[in-house]
């Protein structure tokens, strides 16, 4: 979908006007396709909240709570027909036997061909920045990309300026026809003046 606007979204409308979200949402499709009540109650803890956030920021795609039979994984950041399982450690605490079967759950989901990342939520709220390197660092060797706008800023103005040179161009043609239009009416309506 194109949006052609001449509107700064945040500057100049308001946060619920209709035509804002759809700008926003024409910028950057995959921030607005779950609202954010919606994930708000599928994630659990803090530290799962705060991870996405550096994700998205990022520019990833980050799918909470991805149910995989009758099992779930934290989060699961997807991009380039690829994922990548994230499992968010720490920030509230499990008993043994929860965490035998938490482990039994990625044994099994990586036999199905699922490759794991783990978050430490000791590390993470310490040193969010250390706690993280390893997960972008993964995402890249996975060849995920960043897919939002925060990563395509610098390729979509390039194309978005290529864009706006033709639609201008376009416009100008559209101008000088309706205008050569508007003369030939104009010279009929004084030609028929005259006769009359």
């Amino acid at each position: 979908m194109w949006v052609v606007h001449s509107l700064d979204p945040q500057m100049d409308l308001h946060p619920g006007d209709l035509r804002r979200r759809l700008i926003e949402h024409a910028q950057a499709p995959e921030l607005l396709t779950r609202s954010l009540a919606d994930e708000g109650r599928r994630i659990q803890s803090t530290l799962e909240r705060d991870v996405i956030k550096r994700l998205v920021q990022a520019g990833y795609h980050v799918i909470p709570r991805w149910m995989v039979g009758s099992r779930n994984v934290d989060l699961v950041v997807e991009g380039n027909g690829k994922r990548l399982a994230i499992e968010c450690d720490g920030d509230r605490d499990l008993p043994p036997e929860k965490l035998r079967d938490d482990m039994e759950r990625q044994s099994m989901l990586e036999r199905l061909g699922w490759t794991f990342a783990r978050v430490r939520g000791s590390i993470f709220f310490r040193e969010p920045d250390r706690a993280m390197k390893p997960i972008f660092d993964k995402l890249q060797s996975l060849d995920i990309p960043a897919t939002s706008a925060a990563s395509d800023r610098g390729n979509r103005s390039a194309s978005l300026g290529e864009l706006t040179e033709r639609v201008i161009r376009r416009a100008d043609e559209l101008r000088e026809e309706w205008s050569a239009v508007r003369d030939k009416r104009r010279l009929r309506s004084q030609h028929s003046d005259s006769l009359a």
